[in-house]
């Protein structure tokens, strides 16, 4: 009863006839049931079509069917189970053919020779020496544990934070695992991690994961703060998390499921500015790159642009302090990246303003309303 309701008052603000709505329920119903429904941050027993009738109520007639338009034609919606998918095929798919090229450099065997190069004991040695790491709690790190058994548990942890009794433990653990892996005690040498994997779900931008502010040419960022916890730890903390890596020989790979096309050209050109003066190699890995006709365009969606841009469909509460690390107003969303992307569990502030805004805070309301981190 409660869909039925929500269906007439679309067609109420749509002021569609019955032919409208035959015409227009199928793809409506496949879109809700298949995935806007899953939304996570939707109030309680809000659904996709209720949400979407509320929205359009807040243009005009004739805007109305250019945002109509929009959600049916440009809008991705990246589902829990799509997301569950990247995860799960990060290792086997991305990672484990970065081992194994490793493997093949180290031992002379052709990279051709995956059996052989699988089964030797210079790979299971690597594979064991690799830390993977959550950035956030996009990193699903529990679903990347249970995809990969071949992992163990005990070099997967769920933040970038560790603190000196859990580093205690990890080296307790690889020490073990080594020794039942060669045979013997292993030497200080092999009892400490090669490579760090930094894993999260999604970046649009690149800055919050590194930046550098112009005037002082520092760095910030999640990259950072690992940066300056592994590599200044023997000097600045002295908490025995130094003792992890060899930092001599030490690679991190930052591993994102999902990423557009400016941040992996951002952070390719500054991580090598961060890491360039020592001999930390660094390397980005994108699960599955959003390309660069994702964002809004002015020739294709200039009217739903236009819409964007008026300030009726504005609140300048938006533009915080985190909202002015970005260029722009935050009209288009962080960074002007102008994206018409939702994930499941919330809308990346990356979006457009008027696919995320949250009606209680602000006085346009969104289809899809975000849960802020940073509000006043």
């Amino acid at each position: 009863m409660k869909d039925e309701l929500a269906e007439r008052l679309l067609a109420e603000v749509m002021e569609w006839t019955s032919e409208n709505v035959a015409n227009e329920r199928p793809s409506l119903q496949a879109m809700a049931a298949y995935k806007y429904d899953q939304y996570q941050q939707f109030s309680t027993g809000r659904k996709f079509v209720e949400s979407l009738a509320l929205w359009l109520k807040q243009f005009s007639k004739n805007e109305r069917q250019i945002a109509y338009e929009f959600v049916k034609k440009r809008l991705i919606f990246c589902s829990s189970a799509e997301m569950e998918h990247l995860v799960a095929m990060a290792y086997p798919d991305f990672i484990r053919p970065i081992l194994l090229d490793y493997t093949a450099k180290e031992s002379g065997i052709p990279k051709n020779y995956i059996s052989r190069l699988a089964d030797s004991q210079k790979f299971k040695v690597l594979r064991r020496q690799c830390l993977f790491l959550g950035l956030s709690d996009g990193a699903h790190t529990d679903i990347f544990r249970r995809s990969n058994r071949e992992l163990s548990h005990e070099q997967i942890w769920q933040a970038y934070e560790i603190s000196p009794e859990k580093a205690k433990d990890m080296l307790k653990n690889l020490s073990e695992d080594m020794e039942s892996i060669l045979g013997r005690k292993p030497t200080e040498y092999e009892s400490c991690f090669r490579m760090v994997f930094l894993l999260d779900d999604f970046s649009a931008s690149g800055l919050s994961y590194l930046r550098r502010n112009p005037e002082t040419k520092e760095f910030k960022g999640k990259i950072d703060k690992v940066y300056k916890q592994f590599y200044e730890a023997g000097t600045n903390l002295n908490n025995g998390i130094e003792k992890l890596f060899n930092r001599n020989e030490l690679h991190i790979h930052l591993v994102l499921y999902m990423a557009t096309q400016q941040a992996c050209s951002h952070l390719d050109s500054i991580v090598r500015d961060l890491f360039s003066e020592k001999s930390i190699k660094c390397n980005i890995t994108v699960i599955q790159p959003l390309s660069a006709g994702v964002p809004l365009q002015q020739m294709d969606d200039s009217l739903f642009l236009e819409l964007v841009e008026k300030d009726i469909y504005y609140d300048a509460k938006v533009k915080t302090k985190h909202m002015n690390v970005g260029k722009g107003d935050g009209r288009r969303g962080f960074n002007d990246c102008s994206l018409p992307l939702v994930l499941s569990h919330n809308t990346p502030n990356n979006s457009i303003f008027l696919l995320w805004a949250d009606p209680d805070f602000y006085n346009v309301r969104g289809l899809f309303p975000r849960t802020e981190r940073h509000r006043s």
